[in-house]
């Protein structure tokens, strides 16, 4: 199942619909489909994303740490491309 997650975040990644990080994610225009964070988030920075996630009506995740986004130094992603982030959600559920 995460296997399957990653890949989901991989092609949003590489499609461009992914935002990455909490400030790009509060300062973001685009729509969002779904705000993604790992564990490791702070409790200032979660706070932060739950007031985006509910200003943008999405849904707010926890994953797993995966080694991609471990590379990039990065805690939160935000998926905008509706139908990758309702798969994800479906895996996540």
């Amino acid at each position: 199942m995460n296997s399957k997650i990653q890949t989901y975040i991989g092609f949003a990644i590489k499609k461009g619909s992914a935002v990455l990080g909490c400030d790009a994610i509060k300062s973001s225009r685009k729509r969002l489909g779904v705000v993604l964070y790992t564990p490791s988030l702070s409790d200032n920075s979660l706070s932060t994303l739950k007031s985006v996630s509910l200003r943008a009506n999405c849904p707010l995740l926890q994953i797993d740490e995966y080694e991609f986004l471990q590379k990039k130094n990065c805690k939160a992603v935000a998926i905008c491309d509706k139908s990758l982030a309702d798969a994800i959600v479906k895996n996540l559920m």
